[in-house]
């Protein structure tokens, strides 16, 4: 666990004073990155504590550093918050880089009356990146899902609703998938907090490496979905494509998975038409521009990679939807 304090006593980095800016705790848990600048710890097994302490000496702010067992991103930032002092948490995450402004952007909006504030935040490659990687779609709106990558809220407002829910799970088999940041935004809502969007609180998220096994693994993370429309009703308008599905494509790959179905029932060839859309987007979205990038077979390869993640999310939607009652594909 790493967090940053920015007081009024101090300067913003650009030579402005910041007396008329409230105190801000920067709270980032993270594991085994002690490589991407920003820091620790859940326990990590690589030299995050030396890379922590030899930036510390450089920044122009009190740098904390705690190690703790590795028992999930919300119990991190739990307990990231309770030792911060700041009026304000600022939550983002050690694969994301904040721009020049994001502190500011926010405090701006917190000294205009704001009690929650989210910015966009945008995916950014890496240089020779890898075939297998994890990537997270860009924010550009209140989509009313609201992830830590890029999160103000005070204090008070964490304390009085008792902080993150840690029984959302940070593996496959420890219960729920991730969902914490939403669920921690909603129920501060339910108090009468009105977030407000910043453009210029805006962070970049960096691509990661992932394992091939944690890629078959990656589509369990949506079964979070319908066990969070459980609680929040509101998802249906603010997040999902026509209240059902997580986007478009998602329509579009089960369209053309029933095309199949019905093709190969009644022989009415003209219905495998109906998957026509989902096999535009494979080409247009996936396999030309990869092929671009990376060669022919690399880019096949990626294709069925795509096509195996759209058919697992679409088969954990399913069982999560009968398991919560609350149907999305």
């Amino acid at each position: 666990m790493f967090t940053t304090e920015l007081s009024p006593q101090m300067s913003s980095g650009d030579g402005v004073p910041n007396a008329a800016f409230p105190f801000i705790s920067v709270i980032v848990p993270t594991y085994n990155r002690a490589g991407e600048l920003i820091v620790v710890d859940n326990s990590s097994t690589d030299d995050t504590e030396s890379v922590v302490a030899c930036w510390s000496r450089s920044l122009p702010f009190r740098v904390s550093f705690y190690i703790k067992e590795n028992n999930g991103p919300a119990a991190s930032r739990n307990y990231g918050a309770a030792r911060a002092r700041g009026d304000i948490l600022a939550f983002t995450d050690s694969d994301c880089v904040p721009l020049p402004g994001w502190l500011r952007g926010a405090a701006d909006a917190f000294v205009h009356g704001a009690k929650m504030v989210l910015g966009p935040f945008y995916p950014v490659g890496r240089e020779s990146e890898p075939l297998l990687v994890a990537q997270q779609s860009a924010q550009d709106k209140d989509k009313g899902c609201y992830p830590t990558a890029n999160l103000f809220i005070l204090r008070i407002d964490w304390e009085a609703i008792g902080g993150f829910d840690e029984r959302y799970g940070l593996y496959p088999w420890g219960g729920l998938v991730a969902g914490e940041d939403t669920d921690l935004a909603w129920r501060i809502r339910r108090t009468g907090v009105n977030p407000v969007f910043r453009e210029d609180a805006a962070v970049g998220h960096l691509s990661t490496p992932i394992t091939f096994r944690r890629l078959l693994l990656r589509p369990m993370i949506v079964a979070v979905l319908p066990a969070l429309l459980r609680r929040i009703p509101e998802l249906r308008q603010t997040f999902f494509w026509r209240r059902y599905w997580i986007s478009k494509y998602g329509f579009y790959f089960d369209l053309a998975v029933i095309a199949i179905a019905a093709t190969a029932l009644t022989h009415w060839w003209w219905l495998a038409l109906l998957g026509l859309p989902w096999l535009r987007h494979i080409l247009a979205n996936v396999l030309w521009p990869t092929t671009r990038i990376l060669g022919l077979r690399r880019a096949v390869l990626y294709a069925a990679l795509h096509v195996y993640g759209q058919m697992a999310e679409t088969l954990v939607l399913v069982g999560a939807s009968l398991r919560y009652r609350r149907l999305v594909l």
